[in-house]
């Protein structure tokens, strides 16, 4: 069975997948990927509490693996002074316990040991879990962006198609609105002055 880091490691790299499959198609699921960021940050989360456990452990476990050595070379130099003072039943008693303290130190230090291995690389997975889920959130961003500019490019060809057969009203430019004509004055053909004046002013033009 899987363990949590195996499962988000394949999760990662399923979606980085189909990340790169619906670019191809030009989908935009944005909120398909939210979901999936949103639930890899709360396991990350998790996870980051679970390793902060494993660490206090580790300080646990090597305290352990220190007071078993403080414990068994206390015992193991009692047992020179006790056969020194000729107490021998003492004697046995210390070199008991100092036996058995000398068991839990290498207990505790080859656990201590494979503590600090598993922790070395549980850290490196969530590390590598969480430059993943970084990746997913940049593609996010990539994502919005095209879905916007999807949504914007529909809106303006709503806005287009409104009215598909529309004409722009031809308005003149109040400076190139050519004067109409002059009107010419009307000769009164009984009048001789004035179509003599008329005569003069048409020679003159």
């Amino acid at each position: 069975m899987k363990n949590v880091f195996d499962q988000l490691n394949d999760f990662a790299t399923q979606m980085m997948t189909e990340v790169k499959k619906a670019a191809e198609q030009g989908e935009v699921p944005a909120k398909k990927l939210v979901r999936h960021i949103r639930s890899t940050e709360a396991d990350l989360k998790e996870i980051d509490r679970l390793l902060e456990r494993q660490r206090t452990l580790l300080q646990e476990l090597t305290h352990k693996q220190e007071e078993a050595k403080d414990l068994a070379d206390k015992r193991f130099k009692q047992v020179e002074i006790a056969n020194e003072a000729g107490e021998q039943q003492l004697a046995e008693r210390a070199a008991i316990e100092s036996k058995h303290y000398g068991e839990q130190y290498r207990f505790f230090e080859e656990l201590v040991a494979e503590t600090k291995r598993e922790l070395n690389e549980l850290e490196r997975e969530a590390l590598e879990l969480k430059l993943k889920l970084e990746d997913l959130q940049n593609k996010r961003y990539e994502w919005m962006m095209r879905e916007n500019v999807s949504n914007l490019k529909n809106k303006m060809n709503q806005v287009l198609d409104r009215e598909p057969n529309a004409t722009i009203k031809e308005e003149a430019h109040p400076f190139t609105t050519e004067e109409p004509e002059a009107k010419q004055p009307v000769v009164d053909e009984d009048d001789i002055d004035a179509r003599i004046a008329e005569l003069e002013r048409r020679i003159h033009q």
